[in-house]
Order: C-alpha cells, then structure tokens, then sequence
C-alpha cells in the first residue's frame, strides 16, 4: 500500500471525536481499560470496544492482556509526539498567539499548563524549566547526534530520580516541543524515568481523570527551592508558530 491511502487512514482513525478523546487521554502515558476509556468518552462499553479495534489496527494504540483485563496505551512515542503536533497545529490555526497565551491563562488550564504527563515524560512549564536548568547546570550534554546524556555531575546530582545502573542509548533523551510552551522538554527512556521517580518520592501528584500534574510542598522544595533555586526563569509566553 502506497503512503497516501495509509496516511489517509490513519488520519480518518484520529478524526473522529471519540477515538480523538480517547487518544488524548492514553497521551498521560499510562494503560487503561476499555471500561475506563469508555466512561471517560462516554459512551457504552461496546461502542469503545469497536473504537479500540480501530485503533489498535491502524497501529495507533497497543492492547496489552493481563489476567481477565486488557489495558491499552498509545502505541509508542512517534504517536505520542505526532499527536501533539496535531495539538500544536490545532491550537495555533484556531487563534493568534495573543488569543492562544489568553486560553492558557483560563483557570482551567492553568493546571494543565504547569505540568503534566506527556506519554510518560514530564511537560509543560515545569517540564521545559526542568530541561533548561539540567542544560544550563552542565548535568545533561547534548550529543554530536542531536540527543542527549548525563554527564558525571548530572549522574550524581540526580542519582536519586536515576535507576541505578541505567544505560544511555542513542534515544534514551532527546527533546519533544512542548504543546503549550512552544519550548523544548525533555521526553525518552530517561525522561520518563525520572517522571515516575518524582511520582514515587512524592514530589508531583497525577490528578484524577487528566494529564494535570500537581506540585507537592515535597516537590516545591526539591525542585523550585533546590534544583531551579540558581537558574533564571524564562519568557514563558507561547512562541507563535
């Protein structure tokens, strides 16, 4: 089959609004039911089994089997990151760069905005001020590939939010432009390492039914107080496309 029939498909899988919902929310990074999926978008348990199907199928989303369960997820990064191009791209031909900063500010996406999960690694505000503080301290160095790796000040500054023994590929950190930033944060193997790390240690918090993140007191202290403490903040308005 030729690209465009292909290209045509999965376009027509992402277009309609409940497999649309339904991938926005596997962008969290995390595996979910089809019950779950199906309370989220709304509509009955067969009528998401059916959307599923499709999604699975088109190679856009994965089904992973456990026990009497089945949970699904996005089937991997160039999805996730695809689809928040998509993200970009819609936002940005719905409104001017003004009119864009003035939806982010709205109450309800303030959170959201902030931090969340993004297929695992961790993004917006929070997320891009964490890739520019471990670039300008020396902990992370980019690669003649274009990638990145700790270096020995960053394996043993963060060697709590770093599984031990953890090997560095080619594509364990690489950067993936952020949907509300418009700025680079930091997504890969390590990346979502040290997402989880920071779930575990109480520093973030995932709020119920959404990608939001939310910044403990414990985290405050760990990341704004200690690790952000000597690194300027930077113009945190969206870029216009």
């Amino acid at each position: 089959m030729s690209a465009e029939p292909r290209l045509a498909r999965v376009a027509a899988a992402i277009a309609d609004p409940t497999r649309a919902r339904v991938l926005a929310r596997l962008l969290d990074g995390r595996l979910h039911t089809a019950g779950e999926l199906a309370a989220h978008a709304g509509v009955s348990a067969a009528t998401m089994s059916a959307h599923l199907k499709l999604l699975v199928d088109e190679g856009l989303a994965r089904v992973r089997p456990q026990g009497r369960h089945r949970y699904f997820g996005l089937a991997d990064g160039d999805v996730a990151h695809a689809l928040e191009a998509l993200l970009r791209v819609a936002d940005g031909r719905d409104a001017e760069p003004a009119a864009d900063l003035r939806r982010w500010q709205k109450p309800e996406m303030r959170g959201l905005r902030h931090a969340r999960s993004c297929y695992g690694h961790l993004a917006g505000e929070l997320g891009v001020r964490w890739r520019e503080t471990l670039l300008a301290k020396g902990w992370v160095k980019a690669t003649p590939d274009g990638r990145y790796e700790l270096s020995e000040a960053g394996r043993e500054a963060l060697a709590q939010l770093t599984p031990e023994g953890f090997a560095q590929s080619g594509r364990a950190l690489y950067d993936c432009v952020d949907w509300s930033e418009r700025r680079d944060h930091f997504a890969g193997p390590l990346a979502v390492a040290w997402l989880e790390a920071m779930l575990a240690q109480g520093w973030l918090r995932r709020v119920e039914g959404s990608r939001e993140l939310g910044l403990t007191p414990r985290g405050r202290l760990a990341l704004t107080d200690r690790i952000f403490s000597d690194v300027p903040i930077a113009n945190r308005e969206p870029a216009p496309l």
